[in-house]
């Protein structure tokens, strides 16, 4: 006789169907799909200019996707890191060459099949850690994300300030520079919240819904960042090298271990941080230190995010202060230099933006949004941000030498937690109102 399946027995095999199609969607859209497209939009971008006549910009563009490449080969030759062994052979120095001449695709496709291999696996349970393959291509995308994709953001905006929009070649001119432009923009913002909790922990990563909490909340920051740069790359030329020295150099100060804060303790990682958080306030710590600062990130990531933030905001505003006045009065008029560019070729002689775009776009837009990254630094200390951000936690070492959170349930989104995210989210919408508001 026929036996009918329990109805309990049947909705568990539904659930784990639908939990194993979710992880499925989730893992190409938001794992595998994100970093190759990243990178191939940004090599269309770089040929069309040079096909376009503007062989400076397409070299450059093409130049930057290189770059991750080349900081994973000499990181790897100066550690003395071979697939072969820790020693410094000929094979260590072949590795290198092979990564600085090939890294634009083999570090996306590493992060690629990664990731897809994690789709032949079981998904973790609550409080199991993740595969040192998820983990590596987690690295990988970071590596990519805070070295080739802020580059591309900061050097398109540059673009689209001097140069303007190229030709059509789908729907509208400049479509394919607005749409680079745009992925590496999500790319950014999307990894931010990603990595304030992967340097933590590793192995247990956050939910989308924490990550995505933590990217509102920094939003603004990069908005401010993105911005204010080219303004002073492309007014102040080169001039603009001390700025931007500075901010690297109060970075690096601002991650070590200061008065009554808590700070980095080796040197790669304090020199990391400060590079890294030129474009997002982020905090590196190499997961394969043995050291107890990861124990400490929280604390540490509160006191070094107040920092950068002023750091930021100190340097930048007296640039955007000096650039506005030499705008505005007829010094520009008599010494140009400052508000053009060298006659390279494939390049304009001058600036795409007037005085009326500079004084009612950008510099506004620019000013509002570096004053709401001080609104946020001082609600740091407060519940409206220090829960989202969860700067309270502990972290705790496991028995398999693994950082994990102390509290298993502080991993998931308490319902303390999830009720900050639609203040968080309305305070984003607000901002992006009165930003765009002020710019039309």
């Amino acid at each position: 006789k026929g036996q009918s399946t329990p109805l309990s027995q049947t909705i568990s095999y539904k659930v784990i169907e639908m939990a194993d199609i979710w992880k499925i969607l989730t893992t190409i859209l938001f794992k595998i799909c994100p970093t190759p497209l990243d990178v191939g939009t940004d090599i269309w971008n770089g040929v069309d200019f040079i096909v376009n006549d503007s062989p400076i910009w397409g070299a450059m563009c093409l130049g930057l996707t290189l770059v991750p490449g080349i900081v994973k080969g000499v990181t790897l030759f100066v550690k003395g890191v071979t697939l072969w062994g820790e020693k410094r052979t000929w094979w260590n120095f072949l590795g290198c060459v092979i990564f600085c001449l090939f890294g634009w695709i083999l570090l996306p496709l590493w992060t690629v099949i990664g990731f897809c291999l994690t789709l032949c696996q079981p998904a973790p349970k609550p409080g199991d850690p993740i595969t040192q393959v998820e983990v590596d291509s987690h690295d990988c995308k970071f590596l990519e994300v805070n070295t080739e994709s802020m580059g591309q953001v900061v050097l398109n905006v540059s673009i689209l300030m001097i140069s303007g929009l190229q030709e059509k070649k789908f729907l509208f001119p400049g479509d394919l520079q607005l749409l680079s432009l745009s992925i590496s923009f999500i790319m950014i913002i999307k990894s931010a919240g990603e990595q304030h909790f992967f340097r933590r922990t590793p192995y247990y990563p956050p939910s989308f819904g924490e990550s995505f909490l933590v990217s509102i909340v920094l939003c603004p920051d990069i908005i401010f960042r993105v911005l204010a740069l080219p303004l002073v790359c492309i007014y102040l030329r080169w001039l603009s090298i001390a700025p931007i020295v500075a901010i690297l150099c109060l970075n690096y100060y601002g991650a070590g271990k200061r008065a009554g804060k808590c700070g980095l303790t080796f040197r790669e990682d304090r020199l990391s941080t400060a590079a890294m958080s030129v474009i997002s306030p982020s905090v590196y710590i190499d997961q394969q230190s043995d050291n107890d600062d990861k124990l400490a990130s929280p604390t540490i990531q509160r006191d070094y995010y107040s920092w950068n933030r002023k750091t930021l905001v100190g340097v930048l505003f007296p640039c955007l202060i000096l650039i506005t006045i030499l705008v505005n009065t007829t010094f520009v008029d008599q010494f140009g230099p400052l508000c053009q560019i060298h006659n390279l070729q494939g390049c304009p002689s001058s600036l795409i933006i007037t005085t009326d775009q500079f004084n009612t776009i950008f510099l506004p837009t620019v000013i509002l949004s570096g004053l709401f990254t001080l609104v946020h630094q001082f609600l740091s200390n407060t519940a409206f941000l220090a829960r989202p951000m969860r700067y309270d936690e502990q972290i705790v070492r496991d028995e398999n030498g693994h950082n994990i959170i102390q509290s298993t349930e502080n991993k998931l989104p308490s319902p303390t937690q999830k009720m900050w995210y639609g203040p968080c989210v309305a305070l984003c919408c607000v901002q992006w109102g009165i930003i765009i508001g002020t710019a039309e």
